[in-house]
């Protein structure tokens, strides 16, 4: 077992823990990430979704990096009652009713990341049914380890995307779903994809992304091995959205940089709607990423989030307090019982679900725009442990962990850059 050095941080900094991983890309090779934790057990998910936020962290654990567990695949053979519900989506035995059609999209293939070899995205082409009537539409995603067991010993960022003209500068995705890898174990996740059924039609570029940044030969595990699978239900179902309008595909958004506004970076969008709307509502996935910087962001610091829809204001704060709750929890190495920015490791993102239907404006071209807050009040977030935010010295003051000269610089490890990852969707029935 390893001793961490985080865990004599712990005695000097108030409910901030320090170890494992993140899924932002600025990851070096050695896995090393954003795990250092301000705790915040007042903060709610405001979705339909109820999040226990009492949870108490233990500062005296040690967590146990080289742990091996005894089942490191996904356990695909459960019963419904060994799930909660949401908002943890798990597999079971019953996933796959005789009745229903299933569509395979792949098959134990293998996502890492050698020198030279970058199978983090793969893209693939599936057919799905060309008509029908369906009730529900599942996803379900099934993570072992590679053959050898030496799964990824840290928790990445992972989607589900369609894809429309792959690799042409027209191309669009449409982001399905988002989950983030537990650490160092496999998992079994269900999600419904039902509002897409009416995408899901005929031959489709499907794009599964692991962003993980390690491969065979690396000694901290040879990355993910992922199945695939559309469930499709048969009976009609009336509830589907009638169409769905990417407001802001999948974006990567920088956080606390005063040089580079987010109204400037992710811009207004102006869909038209159809002439006659009995619904609308907006989907949101988002994610925080990137520690060491000042409150610790994005990983680990709330970030109150605002939509702005034609000019109404709809606010909402995806943080998630719940993840010592997570049933595969306690099989994982590394930090996952810390609250993060909307995600746990080891589980499907939650989507923000939010009805705008009061305020757009059937037939007409409808204003959106997009905003980030450091809390409730609207108080504009400001890293000021950033590249060139530093004095003479090249100080920068309010970094999590480093207070010496030269500490504004990212460093791919325990200092990276806040992001958010962003995707925006907007349902409409007519």
């Amino acid at each position: 077992m390893k001793t961490y050095w985080w865990i004599c941080l712990l005695a000097a900094v108030l409910l901030t823990a320090c170890a494992s991983s993140s899924s932002n890309s600025g990851d070096d090779d050695n896995g090393a990430a954003d795990d250092d934790v301000t705790l915040d057990d007042d903060a709610t998910i405001d979705d339909d979704t109820t999040v226990d936020d009492d949870t108490t962290v233990d500062d005296d654990t040690t967590v146990d990096d080289d742990t091996t567990p005894d089942d490191d695949t996904a356990d695909d053979d459960t019963t419904p009652a060994e799930w909660p519900g949401p908002p943890w989506f798990g597999c079971t035995d019953q996933d796959e009713p005789g009745d229903a059609t299933v569509i395979t999209a792949m098959d134990q293939v293998d996502q890492y990341w050698v020198d030279g070899d970058d199978r983090r995205s793969i893209d693939t082409v599936v057919n799905f049914p060309v008509a029908g009537d369906w009730s529900q539409v599942t996803m379900r995603v099934e993570l072992e380890c590679p053959a050898d067991g030496q799964c990824d010993h840290w928790d990445r960022d992972a989607n589900i995307f369609v894809v429309n003209s792959p690799g042409t500068p027209d191309e669009q995705v449409v982001e399905l779903s988002r989950y983030i890898t537990p650490f160092k174990l496999g998992m079994c996740m269900l999600t419904d994809v039902t509002a897409y059924k009416n995408l899901l039609v005929g031959a489709l570029t499907i794009r599964s992304i692991v962003d993980t940044w390690v491969g065979p030969g690396s000694p901290y595990g040879h990355g993910w091995r992922v199945t695939l699978k559309f469930i499709f239900h048969p009976a009609k179902d009336e509830n589907t959205p009638d169409q769905i309008i990417d407001l802001w595909p999948y974006s990567t958004v920088e956080l606390g940089n005063p040089d580079n506004p987010i109204p400037t970076q992710l811009g207004t969008v102006d869909p038209l709607l159809p002439a006659t709307v009995s619904r609308a509502e907006l989907r949101i996935l988002t994610t925080g990423h990137g520690q060491g910087n000042k409150n610790n962001c994005g990983e680990f610091c709330t970030m109150h989030q605002r939509v702005l829809v034609n000019g109404a204001p709809y606010y909402f704060n995806p943080w998630r307090g719940d993840c010592a709750h997570n049933p595969i929890g306690p099989d994982q190495a590394g930090s996952w019982m810390y609250p993060r920015n909307g995600w746990c490791p080891g589980a499907v993102v939650l989507p923000q679900v939010i009805d705008v239907t009061a305020d757009v404006v059937a037939g007409a071209a409808n204003d959106l725009g997009y905003d980030f807050f450091l809390d409730e009040e609207g108080s504009i977030y400001e890293n000021t442990c950033r590249p060139g935010a530093g004095d003479e010295n090249d100080y920068c003051a309010g970094c999590q962990f480093n207070q010496n000269p030269g500490n504004c610089d990212y460093d791919g490890n325990m200092h990276t850059d806040p992001i958010d990852l962003l995707s925006l969707q907007l349902y409409v029935w007519e």
